[in-house]
């Protein structure tokens, strides 16, 4: 297996591809699991090793084995008894589900092998920012800053996993730019694949920068600190979403978040009659379009 082999040459391994995806997907999800609890406390993800918050008790290898475990437990902890949340288990499934269903989606395309990687660390990625942003209103850089270097490196060592689901507009003007400045001698797959990274991560900044840094001085103007328009973690969470699916990918990403966000807002301010006193968080919508984006690809 190459990375520039079509996914589509794997169709007379199917079954066993789409069981490792899945399978792949849950074992990511326990790990986004510790993620989504850790990060947001400042904790480490490597020590303590797993336990149970209430009692300590180190789980066991056999203990922390995706779905299986916890119905093995019968959603207890083997030490003290105590439940264990079935959003662990149901949150694990899901991961496996929506990692299954962007490999079926990019088999189906005829995509690379080489776009796998990305993909599917910018699923766990999104999974966690957007739970993470849910609860605590946070979008970590450690998450979103880690996305874009790792985003970088996949460009350069991946190149076919970028430019593969349809020419990017904004980076093939940029190309045929750089050709008509002599840059044409460049090696054209590895240049197209960082240029549209960096372009991508590009657009992010310059897309919502602008907002979270009028936000910043217009709570200063009105010495309201706790005013927020946009934060600067969801500007990196574009940025990382551009870094990975390029510039093209950006715009429509933020034209649908900000859409199904608008909608999700006048939905809730009509619910609470007019209340004030809540914010919606970005992040689940930004996700939300790029696994969009994920399952269907170019749609223009």
């Amino acid at each position: 297996m190459t990375p520039d082999m079509s996914l589509s040459e794997l169709s007379p391994l199917t079954p066993w591809v789409q069981a490792c995806a899945l399978c792949l997907g849950c074992i990511i999800g326990s790990f986004l699991n510790v993620v989504v609890w850790r990060v947001p406390r400042g904790e480490s993800l490597l020590h303590p090793p797993s336990h149970c918050p209430n009692c300590g008790h180190a789980i066991r290898p056999w203990e922390n084995i995706p779905v299986v475990s916890w119905l093995l437990l019968r959603g207890r902890c083997s030490g003290c008894h105590q439940p264990i949340s079935i959003r662990y288990p149901l949150g694990e499934l899901a991961t496996g589900l929506v990692y299954l269903a962007v490999f079926q989606a990019a088999m189906a395309r005829g995509l690379p092998v080489a776009v796998i990687p990305g993909h599917f660390f910018l699923l766990g990625t999104l999974i966690s920012v957007a739970q993470i942003d849910l609860r605590h209103r946070l979008v970590p850089d450690v998450v979103t800053l880690t996305g874009m270097a790792v985003a970088l490196l996949l460009a350069l060592l991946l190149p076919d996993s970028h430019l593969r689901d349809g020419a990017s507009l904004i980076t093939s003007a940029a190309l045929r730019l750089l050709a008509g400045q002599g840059a044409g001698a460049l090696p054209s797959p590895l240049l197209a694949s960082g240029l549209d990274s960096l372009l991508g991560l590009a657009a992010g900044l310059l897309l919502l920068g602008p907002l979270a840094t009028a936000g910043t001085v217009l709570a200063v103007r009105l010495r309201r600190p706790d005013l927020t328009v946009m934060g600067w973690g969801d500007v990196k969470c574009l940025m990382m979403l551009g870094a990975f699916l390029g510039p093209d990918a950006c715009l429509y990403i933020l034209c649908a978040a900000s859409c199904l966000g608008f909608a999700f807002g006048l939905l809730r301010l009509a619910v609470s009659r007019g209340r004030h006193g809540w914010s919606v968080p970005f992040a689940p919508f930004l996700s939300l379009a790029a696994l969009a984006w994920l399952l269907a690809g170019k749609c223009w």
